[in-house]
């Protein structure tokens, strides 16, 4: 009979265990649903459902990406909405996707603001078809139109541009020949070893001033030399096969710019590729059309003459 009862207190005792800790749980989960509950009417009241929190002012810097009315309609961001009630991180992710976009900045400001800034990637090629010819240089070649989105550009990255409007830089930037676009995704890094060789050559001529050298176009098609047009459509060839040094050919290319300024000569044609007596050709003019041109030693600082 002890047994028994012994028995019975021990399940009476872990009944009421349970019993109270399903209390105490039960107390736990209704308070926090109270809490959920208040908290969730004290936000709608206060910040969803309050009308000085109505979006009056959306500040914005696109840089030219995109006009205002494009940014609405692509996030949403409307007029006399609750500034509370827009995805910003869900914005982000839709402006930074745009192949144009380089980094996007976003910021909720209270009461009433939102503000918006887009950093633009500055293309510095525009991408020929490869119907154009190596020797075009003079007037417009086949590719180099822009078509709202079809034309590719490119940046110094190497990111791929399709641009859906017609901006007057496009019109302005360096022809890039020689490159098969066909495996190429706008917004993604183009893996191409004559693009990677045009952007190292583009870079290195950025070192000139603008007003002394400016790009026209840049052809790689052959896979040992560049082949750079200046806007007076002189053609200058770099070797760029392998580990070649394009630091001595532009030291070169720089004596050649040089010896023009002094002497009012306009070249025709350089192979920047020899490191001694660069083959140089110049434009001939009725003035010296009949006298003798002599070769221009690089390798020294003053040309001869």
């Amino acid at each position: 009979m002890e047994l028994n009862v012994r028995t019975a207190s021990i399940k009476r005792q872990r009944r009421n265990r349970v019993s109270g800790l399903f209390w105490k749980v039960s107390a736990v989960v209704i308070v926090v649903a109270l809490l959920a509950v208040t908290a969730r009417f004290a936000s709608e009241k206060f910040f969803f459902k309050n009308s000085e929190y109505s979006l009056l002012h959306l500040v914005t810097h696109l840089n030219g990406v995109m006009t205002e009315e494009e940014l609405i309609k692509l996030t949403g961001f409307a007029e006399g909405k609750n500034i509370f009630s827009f995805d910003l991180d869900q914005a982000n992710r839709k402006l930074a996707a745009l192949p144009e976009v380089r980094s996007v900045s976003m910021e909720r400001i209270l009461p009433d603001t939102i503000e918006v800034g887009l950093e633009r990637r500055k293309p510095v090629f525009l991408l020929a078809s490869l119907g154009a010819s190596p020797g075009e240089g003079e007037g417009e070649g086949v590719g180099e139109t822009f078509v709202p989105g079809k034309t590719f550009l490119c940046d110094r990255d190497g990111v791929m541009m399709q641009p859906g409007r017609l901006d007057d830089i496009y019109l302005h930037l360096p022809v890039l020949k020689g490159v098969d676009t066909t495996s190429a995704v706008p917004g993604q890094h183009f893996k191409n070893e004559s693009m990677a060789t045009a952007i190292r050559v583009q870079k290195a001529l950025a070192e000139l001033p603008e007003e002394i050298f400016s790009i026209r176009s840049v052809d790689v098609t052959k896979p040992y030399a560049t082949v750079v047009t200046d806007a007076s459509n002189a053609r200058f060839t770099f070797g760029t096969l392998g580990n070649q040094d394009l630091t001595s050919q532009l030291d070169r290319l720089r004596k050649l710019l040089d010896h023009c300024q002094e002497t009012g000569r306009k070249i025709d044609t350089a192979n920047l590729m020899l490191t001694r007596n660069t083959p140089v050709t110049f434009v001939l003019t009725p003035e010296n059309r009949s006298s003798k041109i002599t070769p221009v030693t690089t390798s020294k600082k003053s040309p001869r003459r």
